[in-house]
């Protein structure tokens, strides 16, 4: 697969974009999520979805690790794994289905939840030392929280490429 510069200069702008949103604290930015207000709802994953639909899997990974590079450059290294482990989990499993995109996101949506409650039932007790027990009560409401996390970036970034698709591809 060849990637023009092109691409790489689009994905960038869209990785800039996402790493912007990151740093811009409050709504629609960042909303906490109450049951568990150490993780948050955002809009960086958009970025990241709608580089993936225009470009494919190569350019939607290297968008997000540039979005999700400022969460470990501010030094917060566990929720820099949590973000890009939960982002991945949706690109991956969404570019994965080739049957539309109805397939497409309840494949992404499911990947994100399953792959983030195994995360979050490992990574939870190690890095912030939450006893076991409470992260298995938390990990229902964490799943749906993965589950409407993973419908904001899809739902807006395939209308929004809907509309890009012609004039990035002139």
């Amino acid at each position: 697969m060849k990637i023009s510069a092109r691409e790489v200069a689009i994905a960038s702008i869209f990785g800039a974009l996402s790493f912007l949103w990151e740093v811009i604290p409050g709504p629609p930015f960042d909303i906490p999520f109450p049951p568990y207000p150490r993780i948050s709802w955002d809009i960086t994953g958009v970025p990241m979805m709608i580089s993936l639909l225009l470009f494919g899997p190569v350019i939607g990974v290297y968008t997000c690790l540039v979005g999700c590079s400022i969460i470990f450059l501010r030094g917060n290294v566990p929720g820099g794994i949590f973000k890009v482990v939960a982002e991945l989990a949706t690109l991956l499993a969404y570019a994965s289905v080739r049957r539309g995109v109805v397939a497409s996101s309840i494949a992404a949506t499911l990947s994100r939840v399953v792959v983030m409650t195994i995360a979050n039932y490992f990574l939870l007790p190690f890095f912030y030392r939450i006893p076991v027990d409470f992260v298995v009560g938390l990990l229902p409401a964490i799943a749906v929280f993965n589950a409407s996390q993973a419908l904001i970036n899809i739902i807006p970034s395939y209308v929004i490429h809907q509309r890009l698709r012609n004039f990035i591809r002139r």
